[in-house]
């Protein structure tokens, strides 16, 4: 009896794990569940193993069932879980970072500057050939962050056609005060600059989305034209409450319906938006005939429609040369990692790394390769 119970939730668990293998080619449009279960993949993996080191410790024949479909996983383990033991990561070549940065810590008012001041210096210290940036912010008063990195950072080329743009005018004598240039010109989008130089640029076009966006730009790698994508895909926008509703799960204790209904309906949104943007960012992917790299925040994990869309047959370059989890996220759920850089096939990956500074809520991914 206890043998069947044991059976029967096996399957169950490798059921489980196999619709979340299927999340990667199915549209969230036409079955948004399964992102759910994509989302849960580690976790139901996890499940799996034990079951399969149960039955091996027990030397019973069921052992092979696990077996099999954790092996017609592998590309997903893999995708999930880098497993590179040999050192061999060198930076050498060309260096591209990309880095969430959550506009310079812009609404943390009493250090913003600070924390600022603190990324610059990062990438000043990494000095990447390439620098692509999310939630960029700029203003025309205190912090001018294009014409920092343009001038002092030295990157002689940049494309930054803002998503958002405010301008507000002063209206207290404080303010007054604070802008003497006059009105308070905001921008924040995705933003690119290069040392090379950048012989075209575009967008892909998003639609209605306010916050997200992609860009391109085609860079002149010594005689060679590469296209680098740009992106960050839709955001869940978690807010206070939600992740408030996360720390009584975390913790055991009991919450509401109401608010986890809150939480997944943002994620429902979320993984139907990002559909969306895959599509169109791969449809622009094919129309380029020559070497490209897309990386950013994707705001999705490995096993997920939006990365095997976009990822295509290009080269995951932590898959290549990265080990663990590869966590690029430092919030709630930590282990995941939703920041990517992916390379063309024609494009040699020497190295890959994360700087684990919490400066934003995502950690920067730096990759280092040769054309």
């Amino acid at each position: 009896m206890r043998k069947g119970l044991f059976i029967f939730f096996n399957i169950v668990s490798l059921a489980v794990l196999l619709l979340s293998c299927l999340a990667a080619y199915i549209e969230p449009t036409e079955y948004w569940q399964l992102s759910f279960i994509g989302f849960a993949f580690p976790v139901v993996l996890i499940v799996n193993l034990l079951f399969l080191v149960g039955w091996i410790l027990a030397w019973n024949r069921f052992a092979w069932v696990p077996l099999v479909s954790i092996a017609l996983c592998w590309g997903f383990i893999h995708n999930t879980f880098a497993f590179n033991f040999d050192g061999e990561n060198k930076e050498q070549g060309i260096k591209l970072m990309t880095w969430n940065v959550k506009a310079f810590d812009l609404y943390n008012w009493s250090h913003n500057a600070e924390t600022r001041s603190d990324m610059m210096a990062l990438i000043r210290k990494e000095n990447p050939d390439v620098l692509c940036l999310q939630e960029f912010y700029t203003n025309n008063q205190l912090f001018h962050n294009v014409e920092y990195i343009h001038d002092t950072l030295g990157y002689k080329y940049c494309y930054f056609p803002p998503a958002i743009e405010l301008l507000k005018y002063p209206r207290s004598k404080l303010q007054k005060t604070l802008w003497r240039s006059g009105p308070l010109d905001q921008q924040w989008g995705v933003a690119t600059f290069s040392k090379f130089p950048v012989t075209d640029t575009g967008r892909v076009d998003f639609g209605k989305t306010l916050s997200n966006a992609c860009i391109y730009t085609d860079l002149d790698v010594k005689g060679k034209t590469i296209r680098l994508y740009n992106v960050h895909f839709q955001s869940i926008h978690l807010g206070n409450e939600d992740y408030a509703t996360l720390d009584t799960l975390e913790e055991k204790k009991e919450t509401s319906w109401k608010s986890l209904k809150s939480i997944m309906h943002k994620m429902k949104l979320a993984y139907t938006r990002r559909s969306i943007q895959a599509n169109a960012v791969g449809k622009n992917m094919q129309g380029f005939a020559g070497a490209k790299i897309i990386c950013g925040d994707f705001n999705d994990v490995p096993v997920s429609y939006t990365y095997h869309t976009v990822r295509g047959d290009l080269q995951d370059a932590f898959v290549e040369k990265g080990f663990g989890f590869g966590t690029t996220f430092s919030n709630k759920l930590s282990f995941f990692r939703i920041d990517y850089t992916l390379l063309d096939p024609a494009l040699k990956i020497n190295s890959y790394k994360t700087d684990k500074k919490e400066l934003s809520d995502h950690y920067p991914v730096i990759v280092t390769f040769n054309p």
